[in-house]
Protein backbone atom coordinates (compact mmCIF):
# COMPACT_ATOMS: atom_id res chain seq x y z
CA UNK A 1 0.00 0.00 0.00
CA UNK A 2 2.81 2.40 0.90
CA UNK A 3 4.56 1.62 -2.37
CA UNK A 4 1.36 2.27 -4.31
CA UNK A 5 0.93 5.63 -2.61
CA UNK A 6 4.55 6.56 -3.37
CA UNK A 7 4.10 5.51 -7.00
CA UNK A 8 0.86 7.49 -7.23
CA UNK A 9 2.47 10.70 -5.97
CA UNK A 10 5.59 10.16 -8.08
CA UNK A 11 3.50 9.88 -11.25
CA UNK A 12 1.29 12.88 -10.45
CA UNK A 13 1.55 15.97 -12.62
CA UNK A 14 2.69 19.23 -11.09
CA UNK A 15 -0.91 20.47 -11.27
CA UNK A 16 -2.08 17.45 -9.26
CA UNK A 17 0.66 17.84 -6.68
CA UNK A 18 -0.04 21.54 -6.15
CA UNK A 19 -3.75 20.80 -5.76
CA UNK A 20 -3.06 17.97 -3.32
CA UNK A 21 -0.71 20.08 -1.19
CA UNK A 22 -3.11 23.03 -1.02
CA UNK A 23 -6.11 20.85 -0.18
CA UNK A 24 -4.11 18.93 2.45
CA UNK A 25 -2.95 22.19 4.04
CA UNK A 26 -6.48 23.58 4.04
CA UNK A 27 -7.97 20.42 5.56
CA UNK A 28 -5.34 20.33 8.32
CA UNK A 29 -5.93 24.02 9.04
CA UNK A 30 -9.73 23.64 9.19
CA UNK A 31 -9.47 20.48 11.30
CA UNK A 32 -7.20 22.31 13.74
CA UNK A 33 -9.64 25.23 14.01
CA UNK A 34 -12.58 22.87 14.63
CA UNK A 35 -10.68 20.94 17.32
CA UNK A 36 -9.78 24.18 19.07
CA UNK A 37 -13.38 25.34 18.80
CA UNK A 38 -15.01 22.14 20.09
CA UNK A 39 -12.44 20.86 22.60
CA UNK A 40 -10.39 23.79 23.86
CA UNK A 41 -12.68 26.82 23.51
CA UNK A 42 -13.98 26.61 27.10
CA UNK A 43 -10.51 26.19 28.57
CA UNK A 44 -9.10 29.08 26.53
CA UNK A 45 -12.02 31.31 27.53
CA UNK A 46 -11.41 30.65 31.24
CA UNK A 47 -7.71 31.24 30.87
CA UNK A 48 -8.44 34.60 29.25
CA UNK A 49 -10.75 35.66 32.10
CA UNK A 50 -8.19 34.62 34.70
CA UNK A 51 -5.48 36.50 32.84
CA UNK A 52 -7.66 39.61 32.76
CA UNK A 53 -8.10 39.45 36.55
CA UNK A 54 -4.35 39.05 36.97
CA UNK A 55 -3.61 42.04 34.74
CA UNK A 56 -6.06 44.27 36.64
CA UNK A 57 -4.44 43.27 39.97
CA UNK A 58 -1.02 44.12 38.60
CA UNK A 59 -2.31 47.46 37.33
CA UNK A 60 -3.76 48.19 40.79
CA UNK A 61 -0.34 47.54 42.30
CA UNK A 62 1.17 50.06 39.87
CA UNK A 63 -1.51 52.63 40.86
CA UNK A 64 -0.65 52.12 44.53
CA UNK A 65 3.04 52.74 43.77
CA UNK A 66 2.20 55.83 41.71
CA UNK A 67 3.33 54.24 38.43
CA UNK A 68 -0.15 54.47 36.84
CA UNK A 69 -3.11 56.84 37.14
CA UNK A 70 -6.34 55.70 38.83
CA UNK A 71 -8.22 56.62 35.63
CA UNK A 72 -6.31 53.89 33.81
CA UNK A 73 -7.43 51.33 36.41
CA UNK A 74 -11.05 52.47 36.06
CA UNK A 75 -10.87 52.01 32.31
CA UNK A 76 -9.44 48.49 32.66
CA UNK A 77 -12.11 47.48 35.19
CA UNK A 78 -14.88 48.65 32.86
CA UNK A 79 -13.31 47.14 29.75
CA UNK A 80 -12.61 43.72 31.25
CA UNK A 81 -15.85 43.63 33.30
CA UNK A 82 -14.19 42.90 36.62
CA UNK A 83 -14.48 44.38 40.08
CA UNK A 84 -11.69 45.17 42.54
CA UNK A 85 -11.26 45.87 46.24
CA UNK A 86 -8.03 47.07 47.87
CA UNK A 87 -7.24 46.85 51.64
CA UNK A 88 -4.33 48.28 53.54
CA UNK A 89 -2.35 46.49 56.23
CA UNK A 90 -4.94 47.51 58.87
CA UNK A 91 -7.69 45.86 56.77
CA UNK A 92 -9.21 49.20 55.87
CA UNK A 93 -10.84 49.29 52.40
CA UNK A 94 -9.10 52.11 50.52
CA UNK A 95 -10.40 51.45 46.99
CA UNK A 96 -13.42 49.72 45.45
CA UNK A 97 -14.42 49.58 41.78
CA UNK A 98 -17.55 47.69 40.81
CA UNK A 99 -17.82 45.96 37.44
CA UNK A 100 -20.09 42.92 36.96
CA UNK A 101 -23.61 42.95 38.36
CA UNK A 102 -23.08 39.81 40.50
CA UNK A 103 -19.65 40.66 41.82
CA UNK A 104 -18.80 38.11 44.54
CA UNK A 105 -16.34 40.20 46.51
CA UNK A 106 -18.85 43.08 46.82
CA UNK A 107 -21.48 40.67 48.16
CA UNK A 108 -19.12 39.28 50.78
CA UNK A 109 -19.13 40.72 54.28
CA UNK A 110 -16.13 42.52 55.66
CA UNK A 111 -15.31 39.57 57.86
CA UNK A 112 -15.44 37.14 54.92
CA UNK A 113 -13.00 39.25 52.99
CA UNK A 114 -10.78 39.51 56.04
CA UNK A 115 -10.88 35.76 56.49
CA UNK A 116 -9.73 35.24 52.90
CA UNK A 117 -6.87 37.71 53.30
CA UNK A 118 -5.85 36.32 56.67
CA UNK A 119 -6.08 32.82 55.29
CA UNK A 120 -3.67 33.88 52.60
CA UNK A 121 -1.12 34.65 55.28
CA UNK A 122 -1.48 31.34 57.10
CA UNK A 123 -2.10 28.70 54.41
CA UNK A 124 1.49 28.47 53.19
CA UNK A 125 0.20 27.73 49.66
CA UNK A 126 -2.32 25.05 50.76
CA UNK A 127 -5.90 24.64 49.43
CA UNK A 128 -8.70 26.27 51.44
CA UNK A 129 -12.45 25.69 51.40
CA UNK A 130 -14.72 28.69 51.95
CA UNK A 131 -18.54 28.36 52.07
CA UNK A 132 -21.16 31.14 51.82
CA UNK A 133 -24.90 30.56 51.34
CA UNK A 134 -24.40 27.00 50.12
CA UNK A 135 -21.96 28.14 47.46
CA UNK A 136 -18.55 26.52 47.69
CA UNK A 137 -15.35 28.46 46.84
CA UNK A 138 -11.98 26.76 46.37
CA UNK A 139 -8.96 28.86 47.11
CA UNK A 140 -6.11 27.57 44.93
CA UNK A 141 -2.46 28.64 45.03
CA UNK A 142 0.23 29.00 42.40
CA UNK A 143 3.35 27.15 43.58
CA UNK A 144 6.08 29.52 44.62
CA UNK A 145 3.77 32.55 44.34
CA UNK A 146 1.64 34.70 46.67
CA UNK A 147 -1.13 34.98 44.05
CA UNK A 148 -4.36 33.07 44.74
CA UNK A 149 -7.53 32.40 42.73
CA UNK A 150 -11.00 31.60 44.10
CA UNK A 151 -13.39 29.49 41.98
CA UNK A 152 -17.19 29.47 42.15
CA UNK A 153 -19.01 26.39 40.76
CA UNK A 154 -22.54 27.74 41.15
CA UNK A 155 -24.70 26.76 38.16
CA UNK A 156 -22.60 27.15 35.00
CA UNK A 157 -21.18 30.49 36.10
CA UNK A 158 -17.55 30.36 37.18
CA UNK A 159 -16.24 33.21 39.26
CA UNK A 160 -12.55 33.88 39.65
CA UNK A 161 -11.27 35.84 42.63
CA UNK A 162 -7.65 36.80 42.27
CA UNK A 163 -6.01 37.65 45.60
CA UNK A 164 -2.65 39.39 45.69
CA UNK A 165 -0.64 40.90 48.52
CA UNK A 166 1.97 43.53 47.71
CA UNK A 167 4.35 45.81 49.58
CA UNK A 168 4.46 49.34 48.21
CA UNK A 169 7.57 51.42 47.68
CA UNK A 170 7.00 53.15 51.02
CA UNK A 171 6.87 49.80 52.87
CA UNK A 172 3.07 49.65 53.29
CA UNK A 173 1.38 46.27 52.77
CA UNK A 174 -1.76 46.06 50.65
CA UNK A 175 -4.17 43.27 49.73
CA UNK A 176 -5.84 43.30 46.32
CA UNK A 177 -8.96 41.24 45.46
CA UNK A 178 -10.11 41.07 41.84
CA UNK A 179 -13.28 39.29 40.74
CA UNK A 180 -13.90 38.10 37.15
CA UNK A 181 -16.78 35.93 35.95
CA UNK A 182 -17.00 33.37 33.17
CA UNK A 183 -20.61 33.45 32.10
CA UNK A 184 -22.38 30.60 30.30
CA UNK A 185 -21.45 30.92 26.62
CA UNK A 186 -23.43 28.22 24.82
CA UNK A 187 -24.86 30.83 22.49
CA UNK A 188 -21.37 32.20 21.96
CA UNK A 189 -20.11 28.74 21.03
CA UNK A 190 -23.01 28.19 18.63
CA UNK A 191 -22.37 31.56 17.02
CA UNK A 192 -18.64 30.96 16.70
CA UNK A 193 -19.23 27.51 15.22
CA UNK A 194 -21.58 28.96 12.65
CA UNK A 195 -19.00 31.60 11.83
CA UNK A 196 -16.34 28.88 11.57
CA UNK A 197 -18.58 26.86 9.24
CA UNK A 198 -19.02 29.90 7.01
CA UNK A 199 -15.27 30.54 7.11
CA UNK A 200 -14.62 26.90 6.17
CA UNK A 201 -16.98 27.14 3.23
CA UNK A 202 -15.37 30.34 1.98
CA UNK A 203 -11.92 28.83 2.55
CA UNK A 204 -12.69 25.91 0.25
CA UNK A 205 -14.15 28.26 -2.36
CA UNK A 206 -11.05 30.42 -2.13
CA UNK A 207 -8.86 27.31 -2.37
CA UNK A 208 -10.69 26.25 -5.53
CA UNK A 209 -10.13 29.68 -7.10
CA UNK A 210 -6.50 29.61 -5.93
CA UNK A 211 -5.99 26.23 -7.59
CA UNK A 212 -7.33 27.59 -10.88
CA UNK A 213 -5.07 30.64 -10.57
CA UNK A 214 -1.98 28.57 -9.75
CA UNK A 215 -2.74 26.17 -12.59
CA UNK A 216 -2.77 29.04 -15.06
CA UNK A 217 0.37 30.82 -13.94
CA UNK A 218 2.53 27.86 -12.85
CA UNK A 219 1.44 24.43 -14.02
CA UNK A 220 0.14 25.40 -17.47
CA UNK A 221 3.43 27.06 -18.60
CA UNK A 222 5.45 24.12 -17.25
CA UNK A 223 3.19 21.63 -19.04
CA UNK A 224 3.62 23.61 -22.26
CA UNK A 225 7.41 23.56 -21.85
CA UNK A 226 7.25 19.81 -21.19
CA UNK A 227 5.22 19.17 -24.35
CA UNK A 228 7.60 21.26 -26.44
CA UNK A 229 10.61 19.54 -24.86
CA UNK A 230 9.20 16.21 -26.07
CA UNK A 231 8.91 17.68 -29.57
CA UNK A 232 12.53 18.86 -29.25
CA UNK A 233 13.57 15.34 -28.24
CA UNK A 234 12.16 14.10 -31.55
CA UNK A 235 14.70 16.22 -33.42
CA UNK A 236 12.40 19.12 -34.32
CA UNK A 237 14.62 22.02 -33.34
CA UNK A 238 12.41 24.83 -34.63
CA UNK A 239 10.03 24.50 -31.66
CA UNK A 240 9.25 27.84 -30.00
CA UNK A 241 9.54 27.96 -26.20
CA UNK A 242 7.46 31.04 -25.41
CA UNK A 243 5.88 30.03 -22.07
CA UNK A 244 5.33 32.97 -19.71
CA UNK A 245 4.99 33.01 -15.94
CA UNK A 246 7.16 33.65 -12.93
CA UNK A 247 10.85 34.50 -13.25
CA UNK A 248 11.94 30.86 -12.88
CA UNK A 249 9.51 29.74 -15.62
CA UNK A 250 10.73 32.50 -17.93
CA UNK A 251 14.33 31.49 -17.29
CA UNK A 252 13.48 27.83 -17.95
CA UNK A 253 11.76 28.82 -21.18
CA UNK A 254 14.78 30.89 -22.26
CA UNK A 255 17.14 28.03 -21.36
CA UNK A 256 15.12 25.54 -23.41
CA UNK A 257 15.00 27.98 -26.33
CA UNK A 258 18.78 28.38 -26.13
CA UNK A 259 19.17 24.60 -25.95
CA UNK A 260 17.00 24.17 -29.03
CA UNK A 261 19.06 26.75 -30.90
CA UNK A 262 22.35 25.10 -29.90
CA UNK A 263 21.08 21.64 -30.83
CA UNK A 264 19.96 23.02 -34.17
CA UNK A 265 23.43 24.50 -34.76
CA UNK A 266 25.04 21.25 -33.65
CA UNK A 267 22.87 19.26 -36.04
CA UNK A 268 23.77 21.67 -38.83
CA UNK A 269 27.47 21.26 -38.05
CA UNK A 270 27.08 17.49 -37.92
CA UNK A 271 25.47 17.43 -41.34
CA UNK A 272 28.17 19.70 -42.74
CA UNK A 273 30.80 17.45 -41.21
CA UNK A 274 29.25 14.36 -42.77
CA UNK A 275 29.10 16.14 -46.12
CA UNK A 276 32.68 17.42 -45.83
CA UNK A 277 34.12 14.12 -44.67
CA UNK A 278 32.15 12.25 -47.31
CA UNK A 279 33.60 14.57 -49.95
CA UNK A 280 37.12 14.32 -48.53
CA UNK A 281 36.88 10.55 -48.32
CA UNK A 282 35.46 10.22 -51.81
CA UNK A 283 38.40 12.02 -53.40
CA UNK A 284 41.20 9.75 -52.11
CA UNK A 285 39.03 6.65 -52.53
CA UNK A 286 38.38 7.65 -56.15
CA UNK A 287 42.10 8.21 -56.67
CA UNK A 288 42.99 4.86 -55.11
CA UNK A 289 40.33 3.01 -57.07
CA UNK A 290 41.23 4.76 -60.34
CA UNK A 291 44.96 4.18 -60.13
CA UNK A 292 44.48 0.58 -59.03
CA UNK A 293 42.25 -0.13 -62.03
CA UNK A 294 44.72 1.54 -64.37
CA UNK A 295 47.58 -0.53 -62.96
CA UNK A 296 45.48 -3.67 -63.34
CA UNK A 297 44.06 -3.08 -66.81
CA UNK A 298 46.73 -1.15 -68.71
CA UNK A 299 50.06 -2.79 -69.39
CA UNK A 300 53.00 -0.67 -68.42
CA UNK A 301 51.08 1.46 -65.86
CA UNK A 302 52.17 -0.66 -62.94
CA UNK A 303 54.81 1.92 -62.05
CA UNK A 304 56.31 3.18 -58.80
CA UNK A 305 54.76 6.62 -59.39
CA UNK A 306 51.22 5.22 -59.58
CA UNK A 307 51.85 3.06 -56.54
CA UNK A 308 53.09 6.14 -54.66
CA UNK A 309 49.83 7.98 -55.48
CA UNK A 310 47.87 5.11 -53.95
CA UNK A 311 50.16 5.15 -50.90
CA UNK A 312 49.74 8.93 -50.47
CA UNK A 313 45.97 8.80 -50.75
CA UNK A 314 45.84 5.88 -48.33
CA UNK A 315 47.92 7.86 -45.85
CA UNK A 316 45.57 10.79 -46.29
CA UNK A 317 42.62 8.56 -45.38
CA UNK A 318 44.53 7.15 -42.44
CA UNK A 319 45.37 10.63 -41.14
CA UNK A 320 41.75 11.68 -41.42
CA UNK A 321 40.55 8.69 -39.39
CA UNK A 322 43.38 9.21 -36.88
CA UNK A 323 42.27 12.79 -36.32
CA UNK A 324 38.76 11.72 -35.39
CA UNK A 325 40.01 8.92 -33.14
CA UNK A 326 42.56 11.17 -31.44
CA UNK A 327 39.93 13.73 -30.48
CA UNK A 328 37.55 11.07 -29.18
CA UNK A 329 40.22 9.29 -27.15
CA UNK A 330 41.60 12.45 -25.60
CA UNK A 331 38.15 13.79 -24.69
CA UNK A 332 37.06 10.44 -23.22
CA UNK A 333 40.28 10.13 -21.21
CA UNK A 334 41.24 6.89 -22.94
CA UNK A 335 44.72 8.24 -23.63
CA UNK A 336 46.85 10.73 -21.73
CA UNK A 337 49.60 13.06 -23.00
CA UNK A 338 53.04 11.44 -23.05
CA UNK A 339 54.94 14.10 -21.11
CA UNK A 340 58.59 14.91 -21.80
CA UNK A 341 60.79 17.95 -21.41
CA UNK A 342 61.88 19.56 -24.68
CA UNK A 343 62.76 22.86 -26.34
CA UNK A 344 59.44 24.32 -27.53
CA UNK A 345 61.07 27.31 -29.22
CA UNK A 346 63.32 25.10 -31.35
CA UNK A 347 60.38 22.98 -32.47
CA UNK A 348 58.29 26.04 -33.40
CA UNK A 349 61.24 27.49 -35.30
CA UNK A 350 61.77 24.21 -37.19
CA UNK A 351 58.11 23.80 -38.18
CA UNK A 352 57.91 27.45 -39.27
CA UNK A 353 61.06 27.11 -41.42
CA UNK A 354 59.82 23.91 -43.07
CA UNK A 355 56.51 25.52 -43.97
CA UNK A 356 58.27 28.64 -45.24
CA UNK A 357 60.47 26.53 -47.50
CA UNK A 358 57.46 24.62 -48.79
CA UNK A 359 55.58 27.86 -49.64
CA UNK A 360 58.55 29.71 -51.09
CA UNK A 361 57.34 29.24 -54.63
CA UNK A 362 54.02 30.91 -53.73
CA UNK A 363 55.73 34.08 -52.45
CA UNK A 364 54.64 33.44 -48.86
CA UNK A 365 56.44 35.19 -46.02
CA UNK A 366 56.45 33.35 -42.67
CA UNK A 367 58.15 35.19 -39.78
CA UNK A 368 58.93 33.81 -36.31
CA UNK A 369 59.71 36.11 -33.36
CA UNK A 370 61.07 34.98 -29.98
CA UNK A 371 63.36 36.52 -27.41
CA UNK A 372 64.69 33.30 -25.83
CA UNK A 373 64.36 29.55 -25.89
CA UNK A 374 61.67 28.01 -23.69
CA UNK A 375 61.56 24.46 -22.38
CA UNK A 376 58.24 22.86 -21.47
CA UNK A 377 57.08 19.48 -20.19
CA UNK A 378 54.41 18.24 -22.57
CA UNK A 379 53.51 15.74 -25.26
CA UNK A 380 55.75 16.90 -28.08
CA UNK A 381 53.66 15.30 -30.82
CA UNK A 382 50.42 16.92 -29.59
CA UNK A 383 51.89 20.40 -29.21
CA UNK A 384 53.63 20.24 -32.60
CA UNK A 385 50.41 19.04 -34.21
CA UNK A 386 48.45 21.87 -32.58
CA UNK A 387 50.91 24.49 -33.83
CA UNK A 388 51.01 23.00 -37.33
CA UNK A 389 47.20 23.09 -37.52
CA UNK A 390 47.16 26.79 -36.58
CA UNK A 391 49.87 27.46 -39.13
CA UNK A 392 48.02 25.57 -41.88
CA UNK A 393 44.84 27.40 -40.98
CA UNK A 394 46.65 30.75 -41.30
CA UNK A 395 47.99 29.74 -44.74
CA UNK A 396 44.52 28.73 -45.88
CA UNK A 397 42.98 32.09 -44.97
CA UNK A 398 45.93 34.49 -45.24
CA UNK A 399 44.54 36.52 -48.14
CA UNK A 400 46.44 38.36 -50.85
CA UNK A 401 49.02 39.71 -48.44
CA UNK A 402 50.55 36.20 -48.05
CA UNK A 403 52.19 37.03 -44.75
CA UNK A 404 52.12 35.06 -41.48
CA UNK A 405 53.70 36.13 -38.21
CA UNK A 406 54.41 33.70 -35.38
CA UNK A 407 55.15 35.22 -31.97
CA UNK A 408 56.43 33.49 -28.85
CA UNK A 409 55.56 35.48 -25.71
CA UNK A 410 56.92 34.33 -22.34
CA UNK A 411 55.13 35.38 -19.17
CA UNK A 412 55.61 34.48 -15.52
CA UNK A 413 54.52 30.82 -15.59
CA UNK A 414 53.36 30.15 -19.13
CA UNK A 415 54.32 30.65 -22.75
CA UNK A 416 51.99 31.96 -25.43
CA UNK A 417 52.26 31.07 -29.12
CA UNK A 418 50.47 33.42 -31.53
CA UNK A 419 49.84 32.79 -35.23
CA UNK A 420 48.78 35.97 -37.06
CA UNK A 421 47.41 36.22 -40.57
CA UNK A 422 46.13 39.25 -42.51
CA UNK A 423 43.32 37.62 -44.45
CA UNK A 424 39.58 38.11 -44.57
CA UNK A 425 39.02 37.54 -40.87
CA UNK A 426 36.14 35.80 -39.14
CA UNK A 427 32.70 37.26 -38.57
CA UNK A 428 31.53 37.70 -35.00
CA UNK A 429 28.61 35.27 -35.31
CA UNK A 430 30.98 32.56 -36.60
CA UNK A 431 33.61 32.81 -33.84
CA UNK A 432 31.72 30.65 -31.27
CA UNK A 433 31.65 27.68 -33.66
CA UNK A 434 35.14 27.56 -35.15
CA UNK A 435 36.47 25.29 -32.38
CA UNK A 436 33.73 22.72 -32.95
CA UNK A 437 34.93 19.47 -34.42
CA UNK A 438 32.39 19.60 -37.25
CA UNK A 439 32.93 23.18 -38.33
CA UNK A 440 34.46 23.90 -41.72
CA UNK A 441 34.46 27.07 -43.79
CA UNK A 442 36.14 26.20 -47.07
CA UNK A 443 34.51 29.09 -48.88
CA UNK A 444 37.05 31.40 -47.21
CA UNK A 445 39.95 29.09 -48.02
CA UNK A 446 42.27 30.47 -50.67
CA UNK A 447 45.19 28.08 -51.03
CA UNK A 448 43.53 24.68 -51.02
CA UNK A 449 44.90 23.09 -47.88
CA UNK A 450 41.75 20.99 -47.43
CA UNK A 451 40.57 19.59 -44.11
CA UNK A 452 37.60 17.83 -42.59
CA UNK A 453 37.02 20.70 -40.21
CA UNK A 454 38.91 18.99 -37.40
CA UNK A 455 42.05 21.15 -37.28
CA UNK A 456 40.97 23.70 -34.68
CA UNK A 457 39.06 21.09 -32.71
CA UNK A 458 42.28 19.08 -32.47
CA UNK A 459 44.13 22.17 -31.24
CA UNK A 460 41.54 22.82 -28.54
CA UNK A 461 41.47 19.17 -27.43
CA UNK A 462 45.26 18.76 -27.31
CA UNK A 463 45.93 22.06 -25.54
CA UNK A 464 43.19 21.52 -22.93
CA UNK A 465 44.63 18.03 -22.30
CA UNK A 466 47.73 19.93 -21.04
CA UNK A 467 45.58 22.24 -18.87
CA UNK A 468 46.29 25.05 -21.32
CA UNK A 469 44.01 27.51 -23.06
CA UNK A 470 43.50 28.66 -26.63
CA UNK A 471 41.59 31.43 -28.33
CA UNK A 472 41.26 33.78 -31.26
CA UNK A 473 40.92 37.50 -31.97
CA UNK A 474 39.60 38.45 -35.38
CA UNK A 475 38.07 41.30 -37.35
CA UNK A 476 36.53 40.97 -40.76
CA UNK A 477 38.83 42.37 -43.41
CA UNK A 478 41.84 42.69 -41.07
CA UNK A 479 42.82 39.10 -40.31
CA UNK A 480 42.96 36.81 -37.29
CA UNK A 481 45.25 36.00 -34.38
CA UNK A 482 45.04 32.43 -33.12
CA UNK A 483 46.92 31.55 -29.93
CA UNK A 484 47.46 28.92 -27.29
CA UNK A 485 49.05 29.10 -23.85
CA UNK A 486 50.73 26.31 -21.92
CA UNK A 487 52.52 26.24 -18.58
CA UNK A 488 56.31 26.23 -18.30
Amino acid sequence: MVDRIKTYFRDMTIRGKIQSYILAFLMILMATLWVIQVVFFNTIYKLVKRQEATEVAQLAAQVINGQQRIERLVEEVAEKEVCIVVFNSEMQQIQSLDGPRDCIIHKMSYQEKADIINGLKNTNNRFLEYTQEDVTYRLVTHAGSRDFRLFNDEDDVETFVYVNKIVSDDGEEYSILVNAQAFPFNSVISTSRMVLAIVTMFAFVFAFLLLIFISRIISDPIEQINKKAKILAQGKYDVDFDAKGYKEINELSETMAFTAKELSNLEKLRREFVANVSHDLRTPLTMISGYAEVMRDIPGENTAENAQVIINETKRLSDMVSDVLSISKIQSGAIKPNLESYNLTENIRSITKNLSDMLRGMDFKVEFNSDRDVFITADKTMIDRSFYNLLANAVNYSGDRKEIIVNQIVKRNFVRIEVIDFGRGISEHTLPYIWERYYKDDKNSMYGIKSSGLGLSIVKTFIEAHNGTCGVKSRVGEGSTFWFEIGI
